[in-house]
């Protein structure tokens, strides 16, 4: 495929037509990660050394269910450990207050499809391998899929290998579209489910030392994946104007009737509708209003490299107020 410059190429285009960051993560409560070396063509799953037939059944096991699969490579492919005859997989559950990450090897990858994908995305994680505290930050290098993932991926992989130590390598990978090339360098750490957007190495540095740390950085930020879009957006809104920063100590409910109810990360929000209303809770029982607005981007930008412009749709905070403490409600 041919790589475009990173000048013309899609990332350039959003930044130009000053596409947001905020509400652009992808949608998932659970993530299943499977290593796979060599190449992946643009649909990852179909197009590496996975039997293809395997990958189209996990395609259509995952669907619609709230669990997204990745392809995973070891970004020091010189050093990458070899697990004779054995895959190394590993799952998260990105939840705040239930978030868990379990990583083993398996023989027979056709187990995966044994597990129940419904309770995967309930945080019902199976049995498999061990529970790991060490948290992961995936760098999306899919090129078969983007260009500007090819180029600014792979640029950053590059200058984390000089700067992280040789331990701390085992725990930054690639991994296949994560969604939104045009935001590249793309990364998500897990199992939080925090996915950033046009980061640069130091940048890039203070997500890994934070994910550590179980806070998050607010730079950069597109989202949490365990919400959807109008949510996303809710939720770094009071991160920003509370100045909070503990990972998991906001959850984001939507506002029906003057109830604050789930709503389920899979639920999208109907076309025809310009306007939410959402509540943010924190553990300690503080509580915010969020209204949301969906609007179109003024200047059209292509979604992905080759492709004609299309016109944004994106949620921007329109009114924010703290509430009566939730727990007193």
């Amino acid at each position: 495929m041919s790589i475009q410059p990173a000048s013309t190429g899609c990332a350039s285009a959003a930044r130009e037509a000053g596409e947001p960051l905020a509400g652009t993560a992808p949608v998932a409560t659970c993530w299943i990660l499977i290593e796979q070396s060599g190449p992946w063509g643009k649909k990852a799953l179909l197009e590496s050394r996975l039997d293809p037939i395997f990958g189209q059944s996990l395609m259509d096991k995952a669907a619609g269910t709230g669990v997204s699969i990745l392809l995973v490579r070891h970004c020091d492919r010189l050093e990458r450990l070899a697990t004779a005859g054995a895959t190394r997989v590993w799952v998260a559950h990105t939840a705040p207050g239930a978030t868990l990450l379990r990583h083993g090897t398996m023989t027979d990858l056709g187990a995966i499809l044994d597990w129940d994908f419904a309770g995967l995305a309930a945080g019902a994680l199976p049995p498999f391998g061990v529970v790991t505290t060490e948290p992961l930050l995936l760098v999306c290098t899919h090129s078969g899929r983007d260009s500007c993932c090819a180029i600014h991926g792979r640029a950053l992989i590059t200058g984390l290998l000089n700067e992280v130590s040789v331990p701390d390598r085992d725990f930054i990978w690639e991994c296949s579209h994560i969604g939104g090339h045009r935001f590249a360098p793309t990364v998500m750490s897990l199992p939080g489910g925090a996915v950033f957007g046009r980061l640069d190495l130091p940048a890039a540095l203070d997500v890994f030392s934070q994910s550590r740390s179980l806070t998050l950085t607010l730079e950069n930020y597109r989202g949490r994946t365990c919400f959807t879009s109008p949510l996303q957006v809710a939720e770094i809104v009071v991160r920003q104007n509370a100045g909070i920063y503990g990972r998991d100590v906001l959850d984001v409910l939507r506002v029906i009737d003057g109830r604050a109810l789930p709503m389920p990360a899979m639920a999208a929000v109907p076309n025809g509708q310009s306007s939410l209303v959402s509540e943010v809770r924190h553990t300690d029982g503080r509580a915010w209003q969020v209204n949301l607005r969906r609007e179109e981007l003024s200047q059209p930008r292509p979604k992905s490299c080759g492709i004609d412009p299309t016109t944004a749709i994106i949620w921007r905070s329109v009114g924010l107020a703290e509430v009566t403490p939730w727990h007193s409600q």
